[in-house]
């Protein structure tokens, strides 16, 4: 049967169609979709199947992966709708990074996607392990493995972007007309960052916190870095979680792209520093396995961003993207962590802001972002005094 001609009582003939279609341009050869099986759980809102393969080149898949959107009127031109931007954000990240980054496959090969259906097709990687496994349920040398491969891979993902903008507003632009640029985009980001910083200024004084001299230079500091990364402007994941990769046989892929944008690579550099920030799983490492993390991260970062080799460029930067993560947890958390200590995943709302904040005052040492350091200090001292049965972040379970 035909791509043109789906078999109607087939649940998956429509995006069984569009796979053979959209395979069959990318690898320049006739190919057919033999099986499909479902992998996501219902209720997701990605269908994620696993698809097999005939017909392609000896070099071509045998299975491929394909995510498609899930929602009531899918429409690729709905502006407002953030399904659609996050499919969008998905398709652009895999596409590009499967064009700039070349053998690296610092993600799933892209074979290409259906604007109109919501669907792209990627590489199959087998089963998904993530490094949620080696840090919750494995020994502290088999989760410091995984902490540096997702390291090395953001490190290197980042050299390998940067430079590389105008290819990926390209990219951006072919799959929705709209898209902003990257300029517009970091500015956008800037000032959704000011803000939060905004509401979090309004938290602080509901909570008696003196209001400390500076305090606006400081986050006009950080928005700066955000708007105009300079050296540092890379492509980023943006949520690069412990669940966010594929491990496994020795290598790390990250996947799921719906955040991606160009943007300061510290933001993702400084994830593990901030106990992944974005992430259900979020607990702390020991000092010196997150030395050993974020040196990998330099390391690899350095060979495409040669101001991440001077000390003092690299840790005001670190500073700048640790203040951005702080100010966006206390916009995302703060209030609802006065009314309630509710759970999110593996540790509590109240914990987190506690740890965040103290590791945003430690980073921010050596009279970097004082007025900010000196408000983390107060806001420490005034949550800790409210809260005194908060427990503090635990280690991960693998170093415990």
């Amino acid at each position: 049967m035909s791509a043109a001609d789906p078999d109607p009582a087939d649940p998956f003939a429509a995006p069984r169609a569009a796979v053979e279609a959209l395979l069959s341009a990318s690898l320049k050869a006739p190919v057919r979709v033999t099986a499909a099986e479902r992998v996501s759980e219902a209720g997701r809102r990605n269908l994620i199947l696993r698809c097999a393969v005939a017909g392609a080149r000896d070099d071509g898949p045998r299975r491929v992966i394909v995510k498609q959107v899930v929602m009531d009127g899918y429409d690729p031109d709905a502006v407002d709708s953030w399904d659609v931007r996050r499919f969008f954000g998905d398709w652009v990240g895999a596409e590009f990074l499967g064009e700039v980054a070349g053998e690296s496959l610092h993600g799933p090969r892209f074979y290409g996607g259906d604007r109109a259906r919501g669907l792209i097709v990627l590489e199959d990687l087998g089963e998904h392990h993530s490094l949620v496994e080696p840090l919750l349920e494995g020994d502290a040398a088999g989760a410091e493995q995984g902490l540096l491969a997702l390291a090395g891979r953001l490190g290197a993902m980042h050299a390998d972007t940067i430079g590389h903008d105008a290819r990926f507003e390209a990219i951006a632009r072919a799959v929705d007309p709209r898209s902003a640029g990257v300029a517009a985009t970091c500015l956008r980001q800037a000032n959704e960052l000011r803000e939060q910083a905004d509401r979090v200024a309004g938290q602080l004084e509901r909570l008696g916190s003196a209001n400390v001299a500076g305090l606006a230079d400081d986050v006009a500091t950080i928005c700066e870095a955000v708007a105009h990364p300079g050296p540092f402007l890379a492509y980023i994941h943006g949520d690069p979680c412990p669940d966010n990769v594929f491990y496994g046989g020795g290598r790390l892929r990250l996947i799921d792209f719906e955040f991606g944008c160009f943007g300061h690579a510290l933001r993702d550099g400084a994830h593990a520093r901030l106990q992944f920030p974005t992430c259900w799983c979020a607990n702390r490492l020991p000092e010196a396995v997150l030395g050993r993390v974020e040196g990998t991260y330099r390391a690899e970062l350095a060979r495409g961003c040669p101001a991440a080799q001077d000390d003092r460029v690299y840790e005001s930067a670190l500073a700048a993207m640790a203040g951005y993560w702080l100010i966006e947890s206390l916009g995302w958390l703060l209030e609802r962590a006065i009314a309630e200590d509710a759970p999110w995943g593996i540790a509590s709302t109240r914990s987190r802001i506690l740890a965040r904040l103290e590791v945003f005052v430690a980073t921010a040492s050596s009279g970097r972002l004082p007025a900010l350091r000196g408000a983390a200090e107060a806001l420490l001292e005034t949550l800790q005094r409210r809260w005194p049965e908060a427990l503090p972040l635990p280690l991960y379970p693998a170093f415990r």
